[in-house]
């Protein structure tokens, strides 16, 4: 997980200060990216809008299986919805 979140700090061009927030030091940053702490989900809520990608993709480097979703509902507007959107959605309905 350090290592996406360093790797997309870097993309946007970001230090770590510039990401840092209260209740997230530089500091704690650091130790994140160099494996040395796991972020908390309250932390990586924080992160995710800055670094401007989503939770899921930060824990898992997958894309936030709702946001799949949500992209074939739109694209089938009025039409039956495809297989793989049944299968995400019931994804979705069993994890939580």
């Amino acid at each position: 997980m350090g290592d996406r979140i360093r790797a997309r700090r870097d993309e946007l061009g970001l230090s770590q200060r510039e990401l840092a927030e209260p209740g997230i030091s530089y500091a704690y940053l650091s130790r994140i990216e160099s494996g040395l702490r796991t972020p908390s989900m309250k932390a990586l809520r924080k992160l995710a809008p800055k670094l401007q990608t989503t939770v899921a993709w930060l824990e898992t480097g997958k894309a936030d299986p709702a946001d799949e979703l949500a992209a074939l509902v739109l694209e089938h507007k009025g039409k039956p919805l495809p297989r793989a959107a049944v299968a995400l959605a019931l994804q979705i309905l069993r994890s939580n």
